[in-house]
This record gives structure tokens, C-alpha cells and sequence, in this order.
């Protein structure tokens, strides 16, 4: 048997094992998943990187956070600077909202610093699962289908399970800068998808 369809095989028992045969990203829209209000309020400001959102704090409502969500794939509806992105909800088998994907249709000064392609976050009680890993390669999925040919991940170096999850999925190290407005040093990783 090809060692390659001895991998895939390897991996989708892995997945069936772990319980994720049926995870999958769902794009935001107006429609609201069951349980992404709380999910978004745990989430709160974010971490790690990770960016939060206004709805936990009553700043907007969900339904308006889910119009920006919708807004932000067509550029023309974005401020000067400020590139299209689509956002993802991570669901588990049961349709529960479990993580939260950025993608970025292309990169802007500022992501190619600190951002990147693709930002992902996994619920803490659903972490150290494969929940992440397989966000990512569902993510990458989905850049490549964008048109680009190499993903860019940005992740803070203190930040070793992010890390673990980026060179699981082909991350190869680039280099590790400075962003000045965190204050925090920061890893980049390529991704080639390239067929």
C-alpha cells in the first residue's frame, strides 16, 4: 500500500477516534449557530493573539457582530488599510460552536508582521483534543481555495501548543520579530499550498 494512503488512512482513524469525522467550519452569516453567544463571551477580549470580540462586553450586539462578520469579505465595506477576511466557526459533531477561524483573503504591512493568513481560537474545554490542528488544516482548505499558494502564520514564541498545531499541519519556521504595539516576539511559520 502507498505510504501517502496509509497516512490519509492513519489520519481519518485518528480523527474517527478522536471524534472529529464530522467537525467542519461553517462561514459566519446572519444565521446564528447554537451556543456562539456564549462562546463569544468567553472569548471576551481574546488571547494569545487572538483578537476579541465587542459582544461580550454589550458594546454590540450579536446579530450586529455577525453583520460585520458578513461585511468584512467585500472589501469595498472595509476602512483604508484594512484587507477582506472571512471569519469561521469551528463546530463539533453536534453543530456546537467550539472554535472561531480568521482567514485573510491577502496580506497587509501590518499582517505580515503580526496576523498573518489565518488566525484560529479553540474553546479552553475542548483543547489539547486535535480540535485545533484540524481547524488549521480546514482553514489552510480554505485560503487555497482564495487563489494563495503559501499561508503565512504568525504565533507568539511563548505560545508552544499554537506552535505544536502550525508545524503539525507543514508549518516551516521563517523568523521571529518584534512587533513594537504588542510588545511581544513573534514567530512566523510558511505553509506552501501549492498543488
Amino acid at each position: 500500500m502507498d505510504i501517502e494512503i496509509q497516512r490519509t488512512l492513519g489520519r481519518v482513524y485518528t480523527m474517527k477516534r478522536l471524534g472529529l469525522e464530522k467537525m467542519r467550519l461553517e462561514r459566519a452569516s446572519l444565521a446564528s449557530p447554537k451556543g456562539l453567544q456564549d462562546f463569544l463571551i468567553g472569548l471576551g477580549d481574546g488571547e494569545n493573539g487572538f483578537g476579541g470580540t465587542p459582544v461580550h462586553n454589550g458594546e454590540l450586539s450579536l446579530q450586529e457582530y455577525l453583520q460585520i462578520c458578513c461585511d468584512m469579505t467585500d472589501e469595498s465595506n472595509l476602512k483604508p488599510g484594512l484587507v477582506p477576511q472571512t471569519v469561521f466557526w469551528l463546530l463539533s459533531s453536534d453543530d456546537k460552536v467550539i472554535g472561531m477561524v480568521k482567514v485573510r483573503h491577502r496580506l497587509a504591512a501590518s499582517t505580515r508582521m503580526n496576523g498573518g493568513h489565518i488566525g484560529f481560537f479553540i474553546h479552553p474545554s475542548y483543547r489539547e483534543k486535535g480540535y485545533g490542528k484540524q481547524a488549521l488544516a480546514l482553514a489552510l482548505t480554505e485560503l487555497k481555495k482564495i487563489g494563495e499558494l503559501e499561508a503565512l502564520i504568525t504565533v507568539y514564541s511563548e505560545n508552544k501548543a499554537s506552535i505544536r498545531i502550525v508545524e503539525s499541519n507543514g508549518g516551516r519556521y521563517s523568523d521571529t520579530v518584534f512587533d513594537i504595539r504588542t510588545k511581544q516576539w513573534i514567530n512566523r511559520y510558511r505553509i506552501d499550498l501549492k498543488p
